[in-house]
């Protein structure tokens, strides 16, 4: 079985804002760790492609780079026959309607844009995964 796609935004969720710079989140490394293996990592980020590949190679880690029209929002993007789940620190009210449009409201693992991805929500992100999985049967 194929791995389940990860879109992850960067900014708010990896990097943070520091006195107008910006600074990898304290746990971006170990989120990076724990999640690598697991799934097909895609950045789904305002940054540009070039700025996103960097972060990954800080991080060392392997991400496919998807654009997005921001006047669509970021879930116009998002690839809905295939299984994923999504980190981001700001989705849009046009994000939220679509995924729940999809009926995929639940794949969405919200960040505080203060903190940046964080143990909870790792955890989150995995228990939400083996849940699926439980309730597909694949446990």
């Amino acid at each position: 079985m194929s791995k389940p796609v990860l879109y992850l935004d960067i900014v708010g969720t990896l990097l943070l804002e520091k006195g107008g710079e910006m600074a990898m989140a304290p746990f971006a490394q170990d989120f990076v760790d724990g999640v690598r293996d697991a799934f097909e990592i895609r950045f789904l980020s305002s940054l540009e492609e070039h700025h996103a590949m960097r972060v990954a190679k800080r991080l060392g880690m392997d991400a496919e780079y998807v654009p997005f029209r921001h006047a669509l929002g970021k879930a116009s993007s998002i690839r809905f026959d295939e299984p994923f789940y999504w980190v981001d620190d700001d989705p849009s009210p046009s994000d939220l309607l679509r995924l729940s449009d999809e009926r995929c409201s639940d794949r969405l693992i919200p960040v505080n844009r203060r903190e940046g991805v964080t143990e909870a929500t790792l955890a989150k992100l995995l228990a939400t995964w083996a849940e699926h999985r439980a309730e597909q049967g694949e446990g």
